[in-house]
């Protein structure tokens, strides 16, 4: 009878401690996406080389947050918007 008792609490205590893990393990989760999140481009204003009447503009832009306006240099060579003038 005691046996059935101690199996019974054991059983409880690790489905118990397996929801805490597992709910603290889906919360860090949604804390790293939305933090890489506000990190990459939530904070940037969304630019194009459309927006820019020169090749000039734009590398100044691009130099001024290379990470956040990283979509400006298409081939990755450091010069934004190569097609402008």
């Amino acid at each position: 009878m005691k046996h059935k008792k101690i199996i019974a609490i054991s059983i409880s205590l690790l489905t118990f401690t397996g929801i805490i893990i597992s709910c603290s393990d889906s919360g860090d989760s949604t804390e790293i996406t939305s933090s890489s999140n506000s990190g990459s481009s939530s904070n940037c204003p969304t630019k194009t080389c459309a927006d820019f009447k020169s090749q000039a503009d734009a590398q100044k832009t691009f130099d001024s947050n290379k990470s956040c306006y990283k979509n400006l240099d298409a081939d990755g060579d450091g010069k934004a918007c190569e097609s402008l003038k």
